[in-house]
């Protein structure tokens, strides 16, 4: 929901700024958030790894292909092979590269049955071609985002119960600062969390049942059905995604 794009210190309320802060001290890491809003998996590899490529990265987390489910238009053999082209291609420039599985929105709304359906289906071809993008290859980490025990806490997610709000963006970056430190990646410091000096989330409570009634009603249901079912319009309100470079240190 855009979080990310501020122009503040990397403890800023995205997860990848709060990552940030785990992979050196401050002022030692050069950190670079190349997501878009909107952007699909073919955007991510046409637009975004160009750019990455030329940072020399240590570290990418590419987390997309969420704005490709929610699309009319859905092609899981070709979110498979853009999201395998990106990582293979980080890979091959030398950066260890996190990804993730995504949860299925249809789990986290009271959805209709007819349109929780085609989510499930499109999230779990999601979800596999993420994993395909590790396959025999160590150094693509996956987090298992889609059963997280978070995502049965309404605290976690912002007012449309899919993007994550504040303490779900800190429960994020701690679990990727986990995968990296399972790996033997050495980290600094500890995780972000409430009440952390400077952390301007720390005040922020998650939206309330009304206010998410309200959301659902008058934007998600419609926005869904036109998405995703045939026949409906083009209407975008739109999910993020990730990618994120931390350039090598000269």
């Amino acid at each position: 929901m855009g979080r990310e794009h501020r122009r503040t210190a990397t403890h800023g309320r995205g997860f990848a700024a709060r990552l940030a802060e785990r992979l050196g001290p401050p002022g030692a890491v050069d950190y670079t958030n190349l997501a878009t809003t909107g952007a699909t998996a073919r955007d991510v590899r046409t637009r975004q790894l160009p750019v990455a490529l030329t940072r020399d990265p240590q570290v990418a987390t590419v987390v997309a292909g969420m704005n490709d489910v929610l699309k009319r238009t859905f092609d899981p053999l070709q979110v498979r092979q853009d999201l395998v082209w990106t990582v293979s291609r980080l890979r091959a420039g030398g950066a260890v590269v996190l990804t993730a599985t995504l949860p299925d929105p249809g789990r986290l709304l009271p959805l209709p049955a007819p349109l929780a359906r085609v989510l499930a289906y499109r999230v779990g071809r999601l979800n596999a071609a993420v994993r395909a993008t590790a396959r025999a290859d160590p150094g693509v980490l996956v987090v298992d985002l889609g059963r997280h025990p978070a995502v049965r806490h309404r605290s976690s997610f912002d007012v449309d119960r899919v993007h994550p709000g504040p303490h779900g963006h800190r429960l994020i970056a701690q679990a990727f600062a986990l995968r990296l430190a399972q790996a033997g990646l050495p980290l600094v410091g500890a995780p972000s969390g409430p009440g952390a000096a400077g952390d301007l989330d720390a005040e922020v409570t998650a939206p309330g049942t009304l206010r998410h009634s309200y959301w659902l009603l008058s934007v998600g249901l419609p926005w869904l059905a036109g998405r995703c079912l045939p026949g409906g319009d083009r209407n975008a309100y739109h999910t993020e995604n990730r990618l994120v470079s931390h350039p090598r240190r000269a």
